[in-house]
């Protein structure tokens, strides 16, 4: 299915537009962690700011959409695809330095692209503690901003210091901490912004302190989360009151399917797929939990996936 805005010379021009690479009719599910998803028009991986900006301009001329994406986490695209430009950050954007070190505070540096284990990786041997919390979560700094990614109590809000973006117009615009509005599982940006650059405050450490603290986090998520399996990541955001993997798990849906989707058994709050799952059926499956959650315990369950793409 191709949109009608995207076809011939549409296409080709947009190709020849920036340094980047940009493939078209891109088959999704090669892009997210949880394997499902049709195809995008365009997949652009800009190279830099400029690339970016130029991306922004020609989908504003032609009234296409964009959609930004880091390592496919958090996201399920639906069977029909998503008709405009899906932009990922992850080839071009992928520096990380210490800009400063403080008696009480180190700053650094790190693009949107970079991927959270790399992150941790490179704070660990520089001997700064602050982000261990945050191993095993599969996707790229932007997305961890993006939707204040936490685990095990800490948040994305604990440790940044200001967020540099990408209006939709392409103005660039740093934030400082202070006003940016993180909430649960959430930051609050302009329509349209795209993340490119944050700075974190860490702190000094011991290195067997730091590798005690990713060890432990590693062993709770292993323990807790369908690690090495195909999934979205939490499904759903926790309510007031009960966690809604314990809301699942209590109303006996761990390991209930709709084709190839299926509950965790590990986890109620992750659908793994099971190899030849459709964003059809974790669709389904997420209907099914929310519904029966919503008439047996009258708590309404949100999704903390994103949800894009055509039918």
């Amino acid at each position: 299915m191709v949109c009608w805005q995207m076809k011939g010379d549409t296409k080709g021009k947009l190709k020849s537009l920036i340094k980047g690479k940009i493939s078209l009719d891109v088959p999704m599910a090669k892009y997210t962690s949880l394997g499902v998803g049709g195809r995008a028009d365009a997949l652009a991986f800009p190279k830099d700011e400029e690339d970016i900006r130029v991306i922004l301009q020609f989908a504003k001329e032609r009234t296409l959409p964009y959609f930004i994406l880091g390592r496919g986490t958090n996201v399920i695209i639906r069977d029909g695809g998503f008709r405009g430009i899906v932009i990922s950050l992850y080839h071009g954007f992928r520096r990380v330095k210490i800009i400063s070190r403080g008696d009480e505070e180190v700053l650094v540096y790190s693009e949107a692209g970079v991927n959270l284990k790399h992150l941790i990786r490179f704070t660990r041997e520089k001997g700064l503690t602050g982000l261990e919390a945050f191993i095993g979560i599969p996707g790229t700094l932007g997305g961890a901003l993006a939707m204040n990614a936490g685990a095990f109590g800490p948040e994305m809000k604990d440790v940044v210091k200001s967020v540099t973006v990408m209006e939709e117009m392409g103005a660039m615009v740093v934030k400082q901490r202070k006003e940016l509005r993180f909430s649960y599982r959430n930051l609050v940006l302009p329509k349209g912004s795209i993340i490119l650059r944050a700075i974190l405050g860490v702190r000094e450490a011991k290195q067997e302190e730091i590798v005690a603290k990713v060890k432990s986090f590693q062993r709770l998520r292993v323990q807790s989360q369908p690690w090495n399996m195909q999934t979205a990541g939490s499904i759903f955001k926790n309510p007031e009151g009960t966690p809604a993997g314990q809301l699942i798990d209590e109303l006996g849906f761990k390991g209930h399917r709709i084709g190839g989707a299926r509950i965790s058994e590990k986890h109620g709050n992750f659908i793994v797929n099971e190899g030849d799952a459709t964003a059809a059926d974790v669709l389904s499956l997420m209907a099914f939990v929310r519904d029966t959650v919503y008439e047996k315990r009258g708590i309404r369950l949100t999704p903390e996936v994103h949800i894009i793409g055509e039918g």
